[in-house]
């Protein structure tokens, strides 16, 4: 785990881009609760993030990993084209991890929450 992650510069250099947590999130391949867990420093980013994010915000893959805390970016991640990936939904835009099932499911109890709330004040109505 990320010992320190430099909220200030990221959100400094987002904001100089005109970019928001969102488009860093989906730069990265990541949900917005993970981007909210790497800001609250509860997660690390991975090498491929580390990436991404630094491509996006045109800055040194080393300078992003030791803003965010992290140890070593890794070596840059290979480009692979569709047709190698055979056009599926496979490659590092579609790393399903744990923290993705976690926000799928913190979602999906938000929604059943307010289809209860709607369900309730219709019930009130009639």
């Amino acid at each position: 785990m990320g010992i320190f992650f430099d909220q200030d510069w990221f959100d400094d250099r987002l904001k100089a881009a005109g970019l928001t947590h969102a488009a860093m999130a989906q730069a990265a391949g990541m949900t917005i609760d993970e981007i909210d867990m790497v800001f609250r420093d509860q997660r690390e980013l991975e090498s491929l993030e580390v990436h991404a994010i630094a491509r996006v915000l045109s800055a040194d893959p080393r300078e992003v990993a030791t803003r965010a805390g992290v140890p070593d970016p890794g070596a840059a991640p290979k480009q692979v084209s569709r047709s190698e990936r055979g056009g599926g939904l496979q490659g590092p835009e579609f790393v399903v991890t744990r923290e993705v099932i976690a926000g799928i499911h913190e979602r999906m109890d938000r929604l059943e929450r307010l289809i209860e709330v709607v369900i309730q004040k219709v019930d009130r109505l009639r």
